[in-house]
C-alpha cells in the first residue's frame, strides 16, 4: 500500500531513538510505487541543531543520507510554501516558524498529512496528524 505523507522532525527522533516497527515501516513504504514521503529541508537544520548536539553532525548527515536512499525526499521552501507558512503564523502567533514551513510543505505536497506528535500541528487547518502507525 502506498503512502503519502510529510515527516516532521520529531518523526526522525522517534525513528532514531525508538527503532520502532511503525517508523521502520513508514520509511520502508517510501519505496513503494505511488508513495510520496517528504520532509522540509528545514527539518535538516532542526536535526543538525538538536540531534547533532548529542550524536554529532556526521551521524546526522549519515541518517539523512540513509532516509534519502530509502526514497524520502527533502523539499526546499518555495515562494508558495513561504507565503502559506506566513499566513499560518499570522493566525497563530505561538506557532514556531519551522513548524509553519513544515505544515505548508505538507499541504502543498502531501494533502496535509503529517507524521508528528507535536501538538502545534493539530491546531493548523488543513493538517491531518498521524503518529504511532504506518
Amino acid at each position: 500500500m502506498a503512502i503519502v505523507a510529510c515527516l516532521d522532525t520529531r518523526f526522525y527522533f522517534a525513528h532514531a531513538q525508538e527503532e520502532s516497527a511503525w517508523t521502520r515501516k513508514v520509511v520502508d513504504m517510501a519505496r513503494l510505487p505511488g508513495s510520496r514521503i517528504v520532509s522540509s529541508t528545514l527539518t535538516i537544520a532542526e536535526l543538525l541543531s538538536a540531534m547533532g548536539a548529542t550524536v554529532g553532525s556526521e551521524t546526522v548527515h549519515h541518517r539523512i543520507k540513509s532516509v534519502r536512499t530509502a526514497g524520502i525526499g527533502f523539499v526546499p521552501p518555495s515562494e508558495e510554501i513561504a507565503a502559506m507558512a506566513g499566513e499560518m503564523l499570522l493566525r497563530d502567533r505561538e506557532l514556531p516558524l519551522a513548524d509553519a514551513v513544515i505544515a505548508a510543505t505538507a499541504v502543498t505536497h502531501t494533502g496535509g498529512r503529517v507524521y508528528t506528535d507535536d501538538p502545534h500541528f493539530s491546531k493548523i487547518p488543513g493538517i491531518r496528524v498521524f503518529w504511532g502507525r504506518a
